[in-house]
């Protein structure tokens, strides 16, 4: 990611161009968490926060070193 102090990678444009936008100070954030403070600019990404870090019933572990994820695509990622 360009914007200074973020340094996310991603492998698809698409993923980049989406990321970037939530940096634009005009971007509204109207989605907001009813278990803590965080505000989303999309519905999907309240959705995927709800499910990954509040409701977070199966972990996904490495067969390696055991490390777990909320998410499996973040398992995949690692």
């Amino acid at each position: 990611c360009p914007h200074p102090g973020c340094g996310r990678r991603f492998e698809r444009k698409f993923n980049l161009d989406t990321h970037t936008k939530t940096h634009a100070p005009d971007q509204g954030r109207d989605f907001s968490c009813s278990s803590c403070e965080k505000k989303f600019s999309r519905r999907h990404d309240l959705q995927r926060h709800m499910a990954s870090v509040h409701n977070s019933d199966q972990m996904h572990a490495c067969t390696t070193c055991k490390k777990s994820f909320s998410r499996r695509d973040a398992l995949a990622r690692h």
